[in-house]
């Protein structure tokens, strides 16, 4: 009997020590996953006001913005697909028109990565003058929400813009802004480009940026297929901080003339 009793009691230890186990291991999944989906939906939050802001002039996807907005009763639609080193994967969709001295525009973006997923929106006000022949500058406003959480307002980022052509076939582009985050520490996102046209209709774009914490380098290459039709692709590679290198190929259609 005292054997029995003892069996028994080693063995209900052992069950007491893997229900633990199990309970920490339901946990820890818990945490992963809700840790992903944070990591997704700030990423979306803080990268849509940047990039509703720089889609349209700039061209595509790339990260820094041009002080400079459509022409008169003009309009824009484009959309990318983005694949990073960590296995996200993002699917951007957006247009934007000239309403009397700004452009206006709006955007969304389906972001996967490892079973979750994500979806934010963001809207766009952008103003830009030239200052002095070759010199313009603006400024660019855009709030962004995301999709099924409470509250779904979850930043807005003011990003300076100016712009520099000393060649006819050269631009340098700086931008200068902030993150303005709901429920966080707001942060600050820079960063500098040069656009080259080594022949009519191709273009070659290099970027060092900063946002979210992290440096990145870019380089990109767009043709103008028709003077409506522009495709691109770049290649963007973090630095340091946090976050992934990425692949990304686009599509530009202007509307109107």
């Amino acid at each position: 009997m005292t054997r029995i009793n003892g069996v028994q009691a080693v063995l209900a230890e052992t069950q007491a020590r893997l229900n633990l186990i199990t309970e920490e291991m339901e946990e820890r999944m818990h945490y992963a996953t809700a840790t992903r989906l944070n990591h997704l939906a700030r990423t979306l939050a803080l990268s849509l006001g940047l990039v509703t802001g720089a889609a349209f002039a700039a061209g595509g996807h790339h990260s820094l913005d041009d002080a400079a907005i459509l022409e008169p009763d003009t309009c824009e639609a484009e959309g990318w697909l983005t694949r990073s080193r960590g296995g996200q994967r993002l699917l951007h969709a957006g247009g934007a028109c000239r309403v009397g001295p700004v452009e206006l525009g709006a955007s969304a973006e389906y972001a996967r990565e490892r079973g979750a997923s994500e979806t934010a929106y963001a809207l766009q006000a952008k103003w830009a003058t030239e200052l002095t022949p070759g010199f313009s500058a603006g400024i660019s406003l855009s709030p962004g929400w995301q999709a099924r959480v409470r509250p779904r307002y979850q930043a807005t980022t003011l990003v300076a813009l100016a712009t520099w052509e000393p060649r006819e076939d050269v631009a340098l582009h700086l931008n200068a802004g902030r993150d303005f985050v709901h429920a966080g520490g707001d942060e600050n996102r820079a960063g500098v480009s040069v656009e080259w046209w080594p022949r009519e209709r191709w273009s070659l774009t290099a970027e060092r940026y900063v946002e979210q914490q992290a440096h990145f380098v870019r380089a990109g290459l767009r043709w103008a297929a028709t003077e409506d039709w522009t495709f691109d692709a770049s290649r963007a590679h973090r630095l340091h901080g946090p976050g992934d290198s990425s692949w990304t190929i686009g599509v530009t259609r202007r509307i109107g003339r």
